[in-house]
């Protein structure tokens, strides 16, 4: 488990890909040196990339080989993932974050070909398969009620993220509401040892609370692993 680190996927599909190896518009500026560089397949390579005596894993994905768009690239998310991403991002091509997010064992990267043909199929739904859907009522105030209406796929995906959120301590989860306008839902197993006082409290009801944000964490700086 010391090995498994957080990956995030962002979609590059418009990214040269030449003998093996990516040609980012804003290389240069980031200066990355590329240290190590191994196909496991015709759908994936590995790259281990290097700045400032630190070193940064990335896995580029070809999502399907005869499709130019099915283009991925899964970042492992440490201090230097914005300054990595970052060389994607303009240049008139195209990139977002794809949201298929994913722990791998850097000492086995054979094994990540499973790992992330696994995370790659489950972001893609049939269009007679139900979307997960899920709304969530927080506590307006102390002592209210709080609400969590889903159908069954957001649920089974939501103890599919439990589960992982049990074993690396974070994860992410893609919801939707009724309107179509997709959401995050992070997920943070704490220690018993939790300062739980210094985290704001749920309440959205800011006619009865309003934290104080000199003081209070917000649930995001909860986070340690996202760097997002």
């Amino acid at each position: 488990m010391s090995n498994e680190k957080l990956f995030t996927a962002i979609y590059i599909p418009e990214t040269p890909f030449v003998n093996g190896v990516l040609k980012p518009k804003k290389a240069k500026k980031y200066n990355f040196e590329l240290s190590t560089t191994k196909k496991i397949a015709d759908t994936l390579y590995h790259f281990i990339h290097k700045k400032n005596d630190k070193q940064i894993h990335s896995f580029y994905m070809i999502g399907d080989l005869e499709d130019e768009l099915g283009r991925y690239l899964f970042v492992e998310n440490n201090e230097l993932y914005d300054d990595f991403v970052s060389q994607f991002r303009g240049g008139g091509q195209r990139y977002w974050v794809s949201g298929m997010d994913t722990y791998l064992d850097v000492c086995k990267p054979e094994d990540a070909l499973i790992e992330l043909n696994k995370a790659y199929k489950d972001s893609f739904y049939e269009e007679d398969e139900p979307m997960p859907m899920c709304h969530i009522f927080g506590q307006r105030m102390w002592h209210d009620n709080a609400y969590l209406i889903a159908n069954r796929t957001a649920l089974i995906e939501l103890r599919e993220a439990i589960d992982t959120a049990l074993k690396f301590e974070e994860t992410r989860l893609g919801l939707s509401p009724s309107d179509g306008e997709g959401y995050d839902l992070f997920i943070k197993c704490v220690e018993e040892d939790f300062k739980w006082e210094a985290l704001e409290m749920p309440y959205h009801d800011r006619e009865c609370y309003v934290p104080d944000e000199t003081v209070n964490l917000s649930p995001f700086k909860a986070l340690k692993k996202y760097k997002i």
